[in-house]
């Protein structure tokens, strides 16, 4: 007895062990299975957890290795999905979908020729394993080899499982040949064969979107957006080419969705921004605009953009924020050509316009963008070589601005004529002034100044019918009426002067130079008493003004009011201690009380008193 037992004790305990080891083997299998669910449903951490679960289980199989490394390539953990995949094709060197795995991750790890290796191994060791398959054809139409990837998704079709799939990757292969209408035929027939495959509709689109037919690739992407909702990217596409078709709304509401779906996908918020932006929603454009920008923080474009909208919104602190939006793109991308002629613009039309700012990034502009400038561009260019009197390129700029627009022509004869009055030349600037007034002839600016550019040149009286001109097409701006009347004053027209400086007087009290002026006319009448209230006026609205000081205390001298004057003279050593002309009226003032001490004393004969200096003519007409 106790031998039979010894006899069937082995075999028991060797039935017992296969028992033990096939169990074990089916709960690892099992727990794979429900790892498998977990990744399926995007749930990675929780599929890992499971294949090492099962690992532990079965530590010997090449199964799990493969699945860890699966689930931590999801993980964007790929050196250590890398470790698992090789730890799997030890265990099994011809485990096909290791070998697909690590094929795939070594492309994209940039090792693209060592994971194609892989990859046809794969392919070797599976000659009918769609996955294999399918992966070495789209290594090969990533690397460009046409052929090589038509006779694997040739392969493919052959098979019973995924033949649409197959067909779509010959038809890419096709079109990579340049073989366009055969491979929309055979897209045609991938889309009829499996009409709910997610990749054919994709790749359809994505061949209609290439051909620039936005019309065709739209429905694709549409149905791949329905038939992966919760992707992002599907309603990104489907919306671009929507828009693409001229559907905006229909291609907002699908960018809208891609957000709602993930409000991390930045180009969705991109494209929503320049939608917006395009039906002058500023606000709303600079509401997504901001959210690529801060999940795009090293792309300049989303800056541009962003600064663009802001610029155009109806909130000043929006508008406030543009500048330094715009200078972080051109930091980002000092070469870029939008960049500069944005903050170009911005600048300019600052209140006040920042001119030093505003010429260096529209020169840049000019430089790299030069057939890009409109002739608004140029005009405003032009303008501001005018002001840096920079005259080779204003005249440049400002005739190119002229030949692209002619309403320009105003503007731009305005600019030049004004680029050779500021250096003096009146006479070279009158044709353009004369220009720019045939092309407008109430055109203000032109007027007063080819007024100020005709008195210069010795011609008062056309000088003052272009003033007079200025001031009837407007009658509020008050320049004219005060160089209307500085004009008449020197011409010796002083009841006119003063009647035209009374009129000023009426229209702005607070000018003073109308004040001053209307003083000066007075005392080169000599009408002291009338002159002194419109010089104390002008004194104490500007009274950084040395020459009303000297007036007055010229006024108060020829009156006889001689402490008054002496203080008001005092006060022009005040702002200039080394004044000649006030030294020269305290100096009479103190010969008059120094001869008048010496007659008192009897000293000697009294001398007349001191009337002070008359104002000149050349003064009146002194702003």
């Amino acid at each position: 007895m106790n031998l039979v037992f010894r006899r069937i004790l082995p075999l028991f305990l060797g039935g017992m062990l296969l028992a033990v080891t096939a169990a074990y083997a089916l709960q690892s299998g099992d727990i794979i299975k429900q790892g498998v669910e977990a990744y399926r449903a995007g749930n990675y951490t929780r599929a890992l957890e499971l294949f090492t679960q099962a690992q532990r289980l079965d530590p010997g199989g090449a199964k799990p290795h493969y699945y860890i490394g699966s689930a931590l390539e999801k993980q964007d953990k790929p050196d250590s999905a890398r470790v698992e995949y090789e730890t799997a094709i030890r265990i099994d060197p011809k485990y096909v979908d290791a070998l697909t795995g690590l094929g795939k991750l070594l492309r994209k790890q940039g090792k693209k020729e060592e994971g194609t290796q892989k990859l046809e191994e794969a392919v070797k060791n599976g000659p009918k394993e769609p996955s294999a398959l399918y992966a070495l054809g789209l290594a090969y139409l990533q690397d460009k080899r046409w052929d090589d990837a038509y006779k694997i998704f040739t392969k493919g079709t052959l098979l019973k499982q995924g033949r649409g799939a197959f067909l779509a990757g010959q038809a890419l292969a096709l079109e990579g040949r340049g073989e366009t209408k055969k491979a929309e035929e055979i897209f045609i027939r991938a889309r009829e064969t499996d009409p709910n495959n997610l990749r054919i509709r994709l790749d359809m689109g994505g061949f209609y979107e290439r051909r620039k037919i936005p019309v065709l690739a739209a429905p694709e992407y549409v149905k791949a957006a329905e038939l992966d909702p919760k992707n992002p990217e599907t309603h990104f596409l489907a919306g671009r080419a929507l828009v693409g078709m001229n559907e905006f709304n229909a291609g907002l509401s699908s960018f809208m969705r891609a957000i709602e779906v993930d409000s991390s996908y930045a180009p969705a918020h991109l494209e929503a921004g320049r939608l917006y932006f395009r039906a002058k929603r500023y606000a709303d454009a600079a509401d997504q605009l901001q959210q690529y920008v801060n999940l795009k923080s090293d792309d300049p474009e989303g800056y541009l953009e962003l600064g663009r909208a802001l610029a155009l919104s109806q909130n000043p602190d929006d508008r406030a924020k543009a500048i330094p939006i715009l200078e972080k793109a051109h930091e980002q991308n000092p070469q870029s050509c939008d960049v500069a002629g944005a903050l170009g613009k911005l600048y300019f039309e600052r209140n006040p316009p920042d001119t030093e700012n505003a010429l260096k990034y529209y020169d840049q502009y000019a430089q790299c963008a030069d057939t890009l400038m409109t002739a608004e561009d140029r005009l405003r260019l032009g303008t501001m070589y005018v002001a840096a009197k920079d005259s080779a390129k204003a005249v440049t700029q400002l005739m190119r601005a002229v030949a692209m627009d002619s309403t320009k022509t105003k503007d731009a004869n305005f600019q030049l004529g004004f680029l050779y009055f500021a250096r003096k030349d009146y006479a070279g600037a009158i044709p353009y002034f004369e220009a720019a007034l045939r092309a407008d002839s109430a055109f203000i600016p032109a007027l007063m100044n080819i007024g100020l550019a005709k008195l210069a040149v010795k011609q008062p009286n056309e000088g003052i019918m272009y003033l007079r001109r200025a001031l009837e097409v407007s009658p509020k701006d008050n320049r004219p009426r005060i160089w209307i009347a500085q004009t008449l004053t020197s011409l010796d027209s002083l009841p006119e002067a003063l009647e035209m400086y009374q009129q000023a007087i009426a229209a702005e009290p607070e000018n003073p130079e109308a004040q001053r002026g209307a003083g000066v006319v007075l005392l080169l009448q000599k009408n002291w008493a009338d002159a002194i209230p419109y010089l104390e006026k002008a004194v104490k609205i500007d009274p950084e003004n040395i020459q009303g000081h000297i007036w007055l205390a010229q006024a108060y001298s020829n009156s006889g009011d001689l402490n008054r004057a002496k203080d008001e003279f005092n006060r022009v050593f005040e702002i200039d201690p080394n004044n000649k002309e006030a030294a020269k009226g305290l100096d009479y003032i103190r010969k008059y009380e120094a001869a008048k001490a010496a007659k008192a004393s009897g000293a000697a004969k009294p001398a007349a008193a001191p009337k002070g200096e008359a104002a000149s003519k050349s003064g009146a007409a002194k702003k």
